[in-house]
């Protein structure tokens, strides 16, 4: 007779890093490691389309998970969505470091333009027509406002929620939508359906 298969219940992802925030902010240094590795790419990329300076994007990272372990216990006991909360901590130092140095730059002002990069880049030079179509994306997205970029970055390339894009950018929901769904329009005007797709990949 054959015995009954129990069905393992899903884990529920929310429990799992709302766990090793606690245990982080306890000063588990595991924790602390685990929340390093598992999202240190996914800043230093956002980083590097803020801005497009891998030495402030670095600098900082080290002084984001610094703040971090030293001011672990007065940080939100509540974090069930760890990346959304080192990616708006990020863009506040960030955004921090960028108006220092304008502060102290008497002549231009400092640019800084939030660069789309297509995902996969390196996926998809394969030959020239490949090339071809990676430089009508980067054509594409250049086209597009600073906002309208990284909204579309956050809500497509992270794949943060139209509420948490408004709340990081610091902006109304309704708003939110307003502009990705313009960037969109615009993309599918210049791309075409297919280069679209392959951009949303």
């Amino acid at each position: 007779m054959r015995k009954a298969i129990i069905p393992v219940p899903a884990i529920d992802n929310t429990v799992v890093q709302a766990d090793r925030w606690q245990q982080f902010r306890q000063g588990n240094r595991d924790a602390f490691a685990y929340i390093y590795h598992t999202y240190i790419d996914d800043l230093y990329s956002y980083g590097i389309h803020f801005c497009g300076d891998s030495e402030r994007v670095k600098d900082c990272l080290q002084e984001l998970f610094q703040h971090l372990w030293q001011s672990r216990l007065q940080l939100a006991e509540n974090v069930v969505h760890i990346r959304y909360y080192l990616l708006c901590s990020f863009r506040r130092y960030l955004l921090r470091s960028l108006e220092k140095d304008r502060r102290h730059k008497t002549t231009a002002t400092i640019p800084f333009d939030f660069e789309c990069i297509p995902p996969r880049e390196h996926l998809i030079i394969e030959d020239e027509t490949r090339k071809e179509q990676l430089q009508q994306l980067h054509q594409a997205l250049a086209a597009l406002t600073r906002r309208q970029r990284e909204a579309i970055y956050l809500r497509f390339f992270q794949d943060l929620s139209y509420q948490e894009v408004a709340d990081m950018m610091d902006m109304k929901v309704d708003s939110v939508y307003n502009i990705v769904s313009k960037a969109i329009a615009v993309l599918k005007e210049t791309l075409g359906i297919g280069l679209l797709a392959l951009l949303f990949k």
